[in-house]
């Protein structure tokens, strides 16, 4: 606030300037007016680019402030001062009269004290500053250990206390919130209940309202505690995500964290408990989310792309238009999960469960689908992009493939029993036979090879499938 009051009377008096300049150099052609002009704009750059800087750095301000003086000074007096300056170095005497020559030896006299005088005036607000500096940092340091003394406490009020003076500290202190947020990671580690299973507990209500089978079940709390999410919190505020990514909360339970725009670039949360949590929005790029327990996880428009998730457990979870480009997600339980509208380039489902999942306007296109399984209940896939996809070995039984798009995608022995392939675009599919086809359950208006539609049609009449089999009568070549 301070240095908005000192600029905004001389940011006004240079944009008039640049205003006037302007006029002159356009109406009249003035050349002097266009020179102005330019230094000026040039000026105005400049001060717009330091308080930017400042808007980030500001234990520099009063530095960067003087700074900012000195230079509007030199621009507006530097002739003056340079001609102080030469006539004070270098003074003539030779043909003064005795009076014009005592006239010139007090100004010279003078000047050299006005020179005394600005550069003690220089020294003393250069230490003035510099005392200000050591005086902040000394608060900043008696904060930070007032801060760490909270975290230490048996109350729960009190380490909430403590980690909301650390964020402060870190929105007024920028110099030290990279130190401040490792001190708030170290702080989740210590407080997060460990990971567990537990117990095979049958079925299980998801969020849907399906009742879905649980191997097993975390064993911690529903919620993080109060100082625990707190925490999460402050690391998501606007200079501490400078610092957040690459944390390590592998094996913690964070079951129904609210961790909404969660800056977790190449975190490591490798076998953590996730059920419940709140991740829309989230930046997960490069994560490390091996065997994490993610179901019922709200994570829609998270960025996830190039996520590691071997193996992690999205049931019933909901990635709703998802950024998930080169995602491995092989042998990922995905049974009931929402992919609808998710970009899915690239991705690796090498034997993933679809059993359930939704997969509606899905981007797979070149998508690693191999010994995918949909056994129990189908998978909808409706108007998904599975170009070049992979899909060998993939068990897809009564699936729903309404208006696909699979060019080029490999269905070498993929299983397609009673798969509703209505409207499927299967031109230019590899490894499509058209046992695979007379086994589905709808190809209706399905566009396909012209030598296998024929194939199909031979196939189907001599099954009987013409009054009502497999192949219909829409089937487009």
């Amino acid at each position: 606030m301070l240095l908005t009051a000192f600029l905004a009377l001389p940011a006004s008096a240079l944009f008039v300037v640049v205003y006037v300049s302007l006029l002159e150099t356009v109406v009249k052609g003035n050349k002097i007016a266009a020179w102005l002009l330019t230094a000026a704009s040039l000026a105005v750059v400049v001060t717009l680019s330091l308080l930017v800087w400042l808007r980030y750095r500001r234990d520099r301000q009063i530095g960067l402030l003087i700074a900012l003086v000195a230079a509007a000074a030199i621009w507006l007096w530097g002739r003056h001062l340079w001609e102080a300056v030469a006539s004070t170095l270098l003074p003539h005497y030779e043909g003064l009269k005795p009076a014009e020559r005592a006239q010139a030896v007090g100004q010279y006299r003078l000047a050299v004290i006005q020179a005394c005088a600005a550069a003690g005036g220089v020294i003393a607000l250069l230490y003035t500053a510099r005392n200000y500096r050591l005086i902040r940092r000394g608060q900043v340091t008696d904060r930070l250990s007032k801060a760490l003394e909270r975290l230490e406490s048996q109350e729960e009020f009190v380490r909430v206390g403590g980690v909301i003076a650390l964020q402060q500290i870190i929105h007024d202190a920028p110099a030290q919130a990279g130190h401040v947020t490792h001190i708030i990671r170290t702080f989740i580690r210590r407080r997060a209940p460990r990971a567990e299973r537990g117990a095979p507990r049958g079925v299980q209500a998801a969020a849907s309202g399906l009742l879905l089978p649980h191997e097993y079940t975390s064993s911690g709390p529903e919620e993080p505690a109060a100082d625990v999410q707190t925490a999460l919190t402050a690391l998501n505020t606007r200079r501490a995500k400078l610092y957040a990514s690459r944390i390590d909360l592998s094996g913690c339970h964070l079951a129904g964290a609210q961790m909404f725009r969660q800056h977790l670039v190449r975190a490591q949360l490798s076998g953590a408990v996730l059920t419940d949590a709140v991740l829309a929005r989230a930046a997960l790029k490069g994560a490390s989310l091996e065997k994490c327990d993610l179901r019922r996880v709200w994570a829609t428009k998270s960025r996830c792309h190039h996520a590691q998730m071997e193996g992690a457990d999205l049931r019933a979870a909901l990635f709703f238009e998802a950024d998930m480009v080169d995602c491995d997600l092989t042998g990922a339980d995905l049974r009931h999960t929402e992919l609808s509208r998710a970009d899915l380039q690239l991705a690796t489902l090498r034997g993933a469960k679809l059993s359930g999942a939704r997969l509606v306007s899905t981007d797979l296109t070149r998508a690693d689908l191999t010994g995918a399984t949909a056994e129990e209940e189908p998978v909808r896939l409706d108007r998904s992009c599975l170009d070049q996809a992979r899909l060998n070995n993939a068990v897809l039984r009564n699936a729903s493939l309404i208006g696909a798009r699979l060019r080029g995608a490999d269905l070498t022995d993929a299983d397609l029993t009673g798969a509703d392939l209505t409207g499927a675009d299967l031109r230019t599919a590899r490894g499509l036979t058209a046992d695979q086809l007379l086994a589905a359950g709808s190809i209706e208006k399905a566009r396909l090879d012209p030598a296998l539609h024929a194939a199909c049609r031979r196939g189907g009449q001599e099954t009987g499938a013409a009054a009502g089999g497999p192949v219909g009568q829409g089937v487009q070549p």
